[in-house]
């Protein structure tokens, strides 16, 4: 992978993990609000350690890592869509973005597995 998709992926991470704290913060406080929302930051924080892991490896364990980090930002989606149905809320903005953006993720580590496969 080239240096600027690298960096360009890392600030995309990051940004979505900031939205998730900042979503934590804007939601009204109940345990179900909290562990969801736990859960979402908890994903987003294994999908950037593992891709952490995927830059620096190479042939087959790079594919496996990058998998994992598909796998985890799949997972996020997961849990927005758990607390987006939850209580019949109203989708907060934030979720949205969340949502889009791990949607975004999960396509362009599809993209670079389909490269290295």
């Amino acid at each position: 992978m080239s240096i600027e998709l690298t960096h360009y992926i890392e600030r995309r991470i990051l940004n979505l993990l900031s939205f998730a704290m900042e979503l934590r913060e804007k939601l009204p406080y109940s345990s179900v609000n909290f562990v969801l929302s736990n859960q979402i930051t908890r994903k987003i924080k294994m999908a950037e350690e593992v891709y952490e892991k995927a830059k620096v490896a190479e042939g087959k364990d790079f594919v496996f890592k990058m998998t994992q980090a598909k796998r985890e930002m799949r997972e996020t989606k997961y849990w927005v869509k758990i607390l987006k149905s939850s209580e019949g809320r109203k989708p907060h903005q934030t979720i949205g973005f969340i949502e889009d953006e791990s949607e975004a993720l999960i396509r362009i580590f599809g993209r670079i597995l389909s490269i290295n496969n």
